[in-house]
């Protein structure tokens, strides 16, 4: 299967694994798992299969649930100056 992205930071993990991402912007750490499954599965993973992993925040919704949750994220212009 030729896969043809817009993302030019996508990346390809193994058909069984795991990663951790860090959100852009609220610095949250989030453990992604990958597992093929399904017909043909075992065989895709034996054989080495790949799964190309790419991720775009919705701008739109993220700013529509955080209104609606009254979530707000925020960072400190400066920290305190030493005296």
């Amino acid at each position: 299967m030729d896969i043809k992205t817009f993302d030019e930071n996508a990346f390809c993990v193994d058909a069984e694994g795991f990663f951790h991402l860090w959100c852009c912007d609220c610095s949250l750490r989030h453990l992604i798992l990958i597992e093929a499954v399904g017909n043909g599965a075992d065989v895709f993973k034996n054989n080495g299969g790949k799964v190309a992993i790419g991720f775009v925040r919705d701008n739109v919704s993220t700013k529509m649930a955080r209104k609606e949750d009254k979530i707000v994220i925020y960072k400190r212009k400066n920290a305190k100056k030493e005296k």
